[in-house]
């Protein structure tokens, strides 16, 4: 028997040995996971959200011949709520389970099953609300300016976790004859009926119930409040929530003042307020502000065409999504090749032809290859023609003059405040390549048009950029007297007339790109695109001092502008697009501010004045601030890169401004702060474009409320009046509440 039994075995072993060697005799071997499928658990019945749910999700994991794959690693991964296991493993039959409890949002919720080298597979559940438990109120206490004043208190029904319930809700007053509430569903409109006085409110849905406060304040400025007295140009300014609350005295023989409201959270948000004086104020004189002090005359600068700016906006967009992660590579290449991106680049020669990458849509990918022709060379400029642009355009002694420009303004103007380009082809030059693939990117029969483009890709090692061309260069509009290239015109005067400023505005975004990328340490991204826009378009200002002789802080004037040719032609050349664009932002100054659309016309006319009027307000070599704004030592960009130069209370500096976009050069007697130095921008505003000037101002009411909507970064400019020997003012609430610690306020008076 013994045996037998060891002989039996050892037969078994011999088998098992047998199989081991020649491999499993009844199937295939098992291969990788090649797929995951759904077994249980996905789209169960509706449960309440913070609950588990009945059936465990289950997958199966299978090879490519469809074979259970076992100890197959899965990760189980949600948004919402939780698992029993974070991984688990396929046990012998390829599935895999684990316990989902479901987060406390209710709606769709998803949960993922991952196994490595496999797309996963998404598990969805619809969770619904729990039971009510309590109801929420916008507002707990709610602030009311006076008589006839209202708020929308909704009042809603939730279960644990703050999900709406569908239940009704009913809104009381504890006193009618002071706050009244009529009910809508989920809520009610309260409405002051009595000043100065406090009342209780009382939410219920079933036997849930919420008590809230209700304080109607009583009318401004009444005996015992303390009052500015102020004179003609003087400036009071209130901030936080001592700003709710404003009162100036007024004189023998009555006094008009104007409210400017301002607010900055510097996330972009909108500030909605409200505004009562109780009556204590009266009507302001009609809106004389906003006349010319002089006549308006025809205007020498004849209308033209305005560039496209959305164009550039998404072109800079694309630079910073699909090229800032290459900064760092770019950087270590450049350290390690002693400077240059390129060894291989040659110094070309009049009539060469090179090969340039004009996509302009596509960073890395898809070149669009043109052939140009060098036409000229100059100290600091290599300028090549397309070798199919349009006939009857310019020739090369065109070109030559060109290459002149940039040589004597362009240059010498942006480097001396922005610093030196890098030369990473080792040609000492940059690159101007005029080329109808410009005038292609404008759509046809259009009123805007593009007027050239610098694009960052051409920073970029070929290694890391295939399509980059490895240069210091930018791409000019051409001359198509004919309109062949979309059936859009465009005379040679009329490129001519754009082109200088055009140079300035692209050289100064290559030499910030270039900085940032390649010759300032600590800097791994390019600048935010309003301050990159707004430090181009300070280029063509600078620019026009250069061309005109003129200089910052001289409050250029319309007269000033017509008193020569040289200064005319200088401000039609460099100065006439940028006082377009404030004259846009003026428009909309309640809705726009120099940072909070990040990229606009508005944006831009925004943050070229402010940086003007900053500049000027900072005072000392003028050169030194454009140039730690374009080499950002700190490493910072857009609103920490401003900081970094005029100081951490930016917001202060940008409602100053908004005073003197106001009050500058018509309001006497201003303190300096209020002032725009180097502009009238009340008569060049209102001389070019031939009208009022269009920056809006609107009466404070003296019997209602006044509603005002300011964006992040703005002002409004609210006009009153106080009856002799008087004291008036108002009060401020946001949507019921204190006005938020972002805001302030400044009263001026203008009679």
């Amino acid at each position: 028997m013994r045996l037998l039994l060891g002989l039996r075995v050892y037969v078994v072993v011999a088998g098992v040995a047998q199989m081991t060697a020649c491999g499993d005799a009844s199937g295939p071997k098992i291969g990788p996971p090649a797929h995951v499928a759904l077994v249980t658990g996905d789209a169960q019945p509706s449960a309440e959200v913070g609950t588990k749910l009945p059936l465990p999700l289950t997958i199966k994991v299978t090879d490519a011949q469809g074979q259970n794959v076992s100890a197959a690693a899965v990760v189980w991964s949600t948004a919402s709520g939780s698992f029993s296991a974070s991984t688990s493993l396929t046990n012998i039959e390829g599935t895999a389970s684990v316990e989902w409890t479901l987060g406390h949002v209710a709606g769709t919720q998803t949960a993922t099953a991952t196994v490595a080298g496999i797309p996963p597979v998404t598990f969805t559940h619809h969770a619904v609300a729990g039971p009510l438990v309590q109801i929420i109120l916008t507002r707990d206490t709610v602030r009311l300016l006076g008589i006839g004043d209202s708020f929308r208190m909704n009042a809603r029904p939730v279960d644990g976790f703050g999900n709406n319930v569908p239940e009704g809700s009913t809104v009381e007053s504890s006193d009618p004859s002071i706050v009244t509430a009529d009910n809508f569903g989920v809520g009610a409109i309260l409405t002051a009926h009595a000043a100065g006085a406090t009342v209780n409110i009382t939410a219920s849905s079933g036997s849930i119930v919420k008590t809230g406060t209700v304080i109607v304040l009583p009318p401004p400025c009444q005996s015992g409040s303390s009052a500015f007295n102020l004179a003609v140009g003087e400036v009071a300014t209130l901030a936080g929530v001592a700003a709710s609350e404003f009162c100036v005295q007024g004189t023998a023989g009555g006094a008009e003042f104007t409210a400017i409201p301002f607010y900055s959270d510097q996330t972009g948000s909108l500030l909605r307020l409200s505004i009562s004086t109780g009556g204590t104020t009266i009507g302001a004189s009609p809106n004389w502000l906003s006349a010319p002090r002089f006549q308006l005359l025809r205007s020498v600068f004849t209308p033209r065409i305005e560039q496209d700016e959305a164009f550039e906006t998404e072109l800079r967009e694309r630079s910073r999504r699909e090229l800032t992660p290459m900064i760092p590579a770019a950087t270590l290449i450049r350290q390690q090749g002693g400077g240059r991106v390129s060894l291989s680049v040659q110094v070309p020669q009049i009539g060469d032809l090179m090969q340039l990458n004009t996509n302009a849509t596509s960073s890395c990918t898809n070149a669009r290859m043109r052939t140009g022709r060098v036409a000229a060379i100059t100290t600091r400029a290599i300028v090549v023609t397309d070798t199919a642009n349009p006939a009857n355009g310019f020739g090369d002694a065109d070109f030559q003059s060109f290459g002149a420009t940039f040589d004597t303004l362009v240059y010498p103007v942006d480097t001396e405040n922005f610093g030196e380009p890098t030369d990473i082809d080792a040609n000492q030059r940059a690159i101007l390549f005029f080329t109808r693939a410009v005038n292609e990117l404008t759509p046809p029969d259009q009123s805007s048009y593009v007027g050239g483009f610098f694009f960052s890709r051409d920073l970029f090692p070929k290694t890391l950029c295939a399509t980059s061309n490895v240069a210091e260069m930018f791409y000019l509009l051409v001359p198509d007297p004919d309109g062949v290239v979309n059936q859009n015109v465009r005379s040679t005067d009329f490129v001519r007339t754009v082109m200088a400023g055009i140079l300035a505005h692209e050289f100064q975004h290559l030499i910030n790109a270039s900085r940032r990328l390649h010759a300032t340490t600590g800097i791994s991204v390019f600048e935010e695109l309003f301050l990159d826009e707004g430090l181009a378009h300070i280029a063509e200002e600078l620019a026009f001092y250069r061309a005109s002789g003129l200089a910052p802080r001289q409050n250029i004037s319309a007269d000033m502008v017509q008193s020569s040719q040289r200064i005319s032609g200088a401000f039609n050349t460099f100065g006439v697009a940028n006082i377009r664009r404030y004259r846009e932002f003026l428009i909309s100054a309640l809705t726009s501010s120099p940072y909070a659309n990040n990229d606009n016309i508005t944006t831009r006319g925004a943050i070229w004045a402010f940086l003007r009027y900053a500049a000027d307000r900072r005072g000392g070599l003028e050169s030194s601030t454009w140039f730690q704004l374009a080499n950002s030592p700190s490493g910072s960009r857009g609103i920490q890169n401003l900081m970094s130069v005029f100081g951490p209370d930016l917001a202060s500096w940008v409602r100053d401004w908004g005073v003197a976009n106001y009050a500058d050069d018509f309001v006497p007697a201003l303190p300096a702060l209020a002032t725009n130095p180097s502009w009238d921008f009340r008569s060049t505003v209102a001389f070019l474009n031939q009208e009022n000037f269009p920056l809006a101002t609107q009466q404070i009411d003296s019997v209602t409320i006044t509603p005002v909507t300011i964006a992040d970064g703005a002002s409004g400019y609210l006009r009153f009046g106080v009856k002799p020997g008087g004291i008036g003012g108002g009060r401020i609430t946001s949507r019921g509440a204190p006005v938020p610690s972002g805001f302030s306020l400044s009263i001026l008076r203008t009679k």
